[in-house]
C-alpha cells in the first residue's frame, strides 16, 4: 500500500537560494569548534539564543548559534569556508565538515521603520545585544568553556514561570519585526507556556501587522507549527490573539469554515504532517483559492497540485467505500493518497462519530496486490499505430479505455489486450489507409 510521499512544505519558489542551503544545522561539537578558534584568536565568543534556552530546559536542541565581538570580516579571515549572508547585519556562516554555524557580532539595533528589519546595526557589547533580542528566553548567553550562564534580560526566571515574555515594552518588540508575533506563538506552543498578559495584549493590539511580512517568512513559521503534534493548539492559539483572521482570511468568508479546519487539524496532528495539516486547514477552500494562498506564501509547486489534489478529493470521503475499481486503483496509485484516507477518516469521525465507511475502505484494499495498484500497461501506443490507429483524439481514449479494462481485472495478458484494442478501433472506424492491423 502507498506511503506519504515527503513534500518540503517550506520549500517556496525563490530563485537564488543561498548555496548553503544543503549544508546541515551544526551540532554542539561543531559550534564549540568555532567558539575555541574564536577564542583562541583574541575574540568573545558565546553560545546564543535558542541554544542556551533548550540546554536550560534539558532539551536537544536543533542548532546552535554562536555571539562575537569579532566582525564579520574578521570572521571570515578566521575560518577556510565563510559566507557573508547578512554583513551589515553582522552574519555570517561558518561552513566546516557539512555543517553551518551563525555566527553574530554583538549589536544593538539603531531604528525600524518597515516593521521586518533594522534601517541599520551598530556593533556594540553583550548586554546590549541581548536588550535588542526578542523574548527573555532567547536572550541568554552561555560560556561552555567556563560553563557559566549570562543573563542580562531575565530569561532564566522566566523559563521557571514557564513564561513567554518579549524583553522591553512589547508594542516596540513587535513593531520592530511583525513576525515575533508568529514566533511568541510557536514558541508557547511547542514549549508549552503561557504567554505574558502585557505580550498576549500587544499580540491582540498588532495582530493585523502581520500582513506587512513577506509570504514567504509567515509560511516558515507556519510550517514550524503545523509539522509539530501540537498544530491544532497552535492554531487555536492564533485565533485567541487575533492572527489567524490575518493570516487565513479566507476561512472565515463562510460560516463553518474555520470551525471544521480546526476540529480536522487537531484530528490529524498528530502524525506530524505539515502538508497534511494544510490539507486540512484549505481542503475545503475553492482550488483557485488554495492556489493563491499558496502563491501568496511562496510555495513549491509540489505542494500547490498536493493541496489542490487533496481538496478535490477531500468532499468524496462519503462514497470512499464505493469508488470503482479503476477509481479506487487510481488513487491508490497517487503518492498522497495516504494522506487522503487520514482526512477522510478524520471527516467521517466529525460527521458521524464513526468509522463505518473507512474500515469498509480498508478492507478493500486489503484485496488488491500492491503489483496491481499501476501495473506496466500490456500495450502501448506503439502498439495501436502499428494497427493503423491515426494519432489524434481517439488515439489517446483508446489507450485510456485499454489501461482501464487492464485495472479493471477484464484484461489477464498482452493477447487480451490487443485483442481489446482491435475490437475499439473497429468500432471507431479510424484507421490510416493501409494500416496493419493484425500486429502483434
Amino acid at each position: 500500500m502507498p506511503s506519504i510521499r515527503p513534500i518540503d512544505p517550506l520549500a517556496v519558489r525563490r530563485p537564488g537560494r543561498y548555496s548553503f542551503a544543503m549544508v546541515r544545522p551544526a551540532n554542539k561539537a561543531t559550534a564549540l569548534w568555532v567558539l575555541r578558534r574564536l577564542r583562541k584568536h583574541g575574540f568573545q565568543s558565546l553560545f546564543a539564543g535558542g541554544c542556551v534556552r533548550d540546554m536550560l530546559i534539558g532539551s536537544r536542541s536543533s542548532d546552535y548559534d554562536v555571539a562575537t565581538d569579532a566582525s564579520p570580516q574578521q570572521v571570515r579571515r578566521l575560518f577556510p569556508h565563510v559566507l557573508l549572508v547578512g554583513a551589515k547585519f553582522g552574519v555570517a556562516m561558518v561552513i566546516h565538515r557539512g555543517q553551518k554555524v551563525e555566527v553574530t557580532t554583538f549589536r544593538s539595533d539603531v531604528s525600524y521603520t518597515d516593521g521586518r528589519r533594522p534601517d541599520a546595526v551598530r556593533f556594540s557589547s553583550a548586554r546590549q545585544d541581548a536588550l535588542r533580542r526578542d523574548f527573555t528566553i532567547n536572550g541568554m548567553f552561555y560560556d561552555p568553556l567556563e560553563d557559566r550562564l549570562i543573563d542580562y534580560v531575565g530569561g532564566q526566571a522566566d523559563l521557571r514561570r514557564r513564561i513567554i515574555r518579549t524583553i522591553g515594552p512589547p508594542d516596540q518588540r513587535f513593531a520592530e519585526d511583525y513576525l515575533r508575533m508568529l514566533r511568541a506563538v510557536r514558541l508557547a506552543v511547542r514549549l508549552d507556556f503561557s504567554i505574558d498578559p502585557a505580550t498576549q495584549a500587544a499580540l491582540r493590539k498588532n495582530a493585523a501587522s502581520i500582513v506587512h511580512i513577506s509570504g514567504e517568512r509567515i509560511f516558515d513559521e507556519l510550517g514550524k507549527m503545523l509539522s509539530s503534534a501540537s498544530a491544532d493548539r497552535a492554531i487555536g492559539q492564533l485565533e485567541e490573539v487575533g492572527l489567524a483572521r490575518h493570516l487565513f482570511g479566507e476561512l472565515f468568508t463562510r460560516p463553518g469554515l474555520w470551525d471544521t479546519a480546526r476540529r480536522t487539524v487537531a484530528m490529524v496532528a498528530g502524525k506530524r504532517d505539515a502538508v497534511l495539516c494544510l490539507a486540512a486547514l484549505l481542503g475545503d477552500l475553492p482550488e483557485k483559492t488554495i492556489c493563491q494562498i499558496i502563491r501568496r506564501w511562496g510555495g513549491s509547486n509540489d505542494l500547490k497540485n498536493a493541496l489542490c489534489w487533496l481538496g478535490r478529493q477531500l468532499p468524496r470521503w462519503l462514497q470512499a467505500d464505493k469508488l470503482s475499481l479503476i477509481e479506487l486503483k487510481k488513487m491508490l496509485a497517487c503518492p498522497h493518497f495516504e494522506r487522503l484516507r487520514i482526512l477522510w477518516r478524520a471527516r467521517e469521525r466529525i460527521a458521524t462519530g464513526r468509522q463505518t465507511i473507512s474500515r469498509r475502505l480498508s478492507r478493500r484494499m486489503l484485496t488488491i496486490e500492491p503489483g496491481e495498484i499501476a501495473p506496466t500497461p500490456l500495450i502501448t501506443g506503439e502498439d495501436l499505430l502499428g494497427m493503423g490507429l491515426a494519432p489524434g483524439p481517439a488515439f489517446g481514449r483508446i489507450v485510456k479505455q485499454v489501461y482501464d479494462a487492464q485495472l479493471n481485472r477484464e484484461l489477464k495478458n498482452r493477447s487480451q489486450a490487443l485483442k481489446f484494442a482491435r475490437n475499439l478501433i473497429a468500432r471507431q472506424g479510424k484507421t490510416r489507409p493501409g494500416g496493419d492491423h493484425k500486429k502483434t
